[in-house]
């Protein structure tokens, strides 16, 4: 018989990410954040790191990536540029709940540090998925609508904006530090024939 996979959820997984001098540079930038902040949970930057020259070179990885993402999928060339970018610090104990990433088209995360302990876990979107689930010999993205990927360092991760995620608790005995960032289309989106486009200047 022939197999189908339709309405696919794209997620997309790029280890070994920056190079050791890159990698460097933006942990130590967080790091005088982090010594300089006002002490809360779940700390955050401001969402402004893309405009920090220390960030060049990380910003510029994320663009060229994203491009070959929208390559991949079929989608024209179009410009793109990062709305927010900022950093956290979940320490042992902290989790983040389930929520979105609104008014953007794709999002990623980068993991600066990270012992595993705390993954970060994806939802199926379709609800109707859920209704019946058989049992299974083993579990596959094929036939889960649950997907925890780990949190391996110098790890990205990017998915579209509007797939409802979480970060389960923080285990370890570690800060597990990452970078986060949303992305958005410029220029036209959609189809004019179609009557569904718009035009994001």
């Amino acid at each position: 018989m022939d197999h189908h996979k339709v309405f696919s959820t794209n997620i997309f997984v790029l280890d070994n990410f920056l190079t050791e001098s890159v990698y460097i540079g933006i942990k130590k930038y967080i790091e005088l954040l982090w010594k300089e902040r006002t002490p809360v949970s779940k700390w955050q930057s401001t969402p402004d790191l893309h405009t920090k020259p220390a960030f060049g070179p990380f910003v510029n990885l994320i663009l060229d990536s994203t491009k070959e993402i929208l390559k991949a999928l079929d989608y024209q060339e179009t410009h793109i540029e990062i709305t927010d970018m900022w950093a956290t610090v979940l320490k042992p104990g902290e989790m983040h709940m389930p929520h979105t990433h609104s008014n953007n088209f794709l999002s990623g995360v980068y993991y600066v540090y990270s012992d595993k302990a705390a993954g970060i876990t994806f939802v199926d979107p379709r609800a109707q998925a859920s209704v019946l689930i058989p049992r299974r010999k083993k579990v596959s993205n094929s036939n889960s609508n649950l997907l925890v990927y780990n949190s391996n360092p110098n790890r990205t991760i990017i998915f579209p904006s509007w797939l409802q995620h979480w970060v389960s608790e923080n285990k370890s005995t570690n800060n597990r530090i990452s970078i986060a960032w949303n992305i958005q289309l410029k220029g036209q989106v959609g189809e004019h024939l179609e009557l569904q486009s718009a035009n994001f200047g």
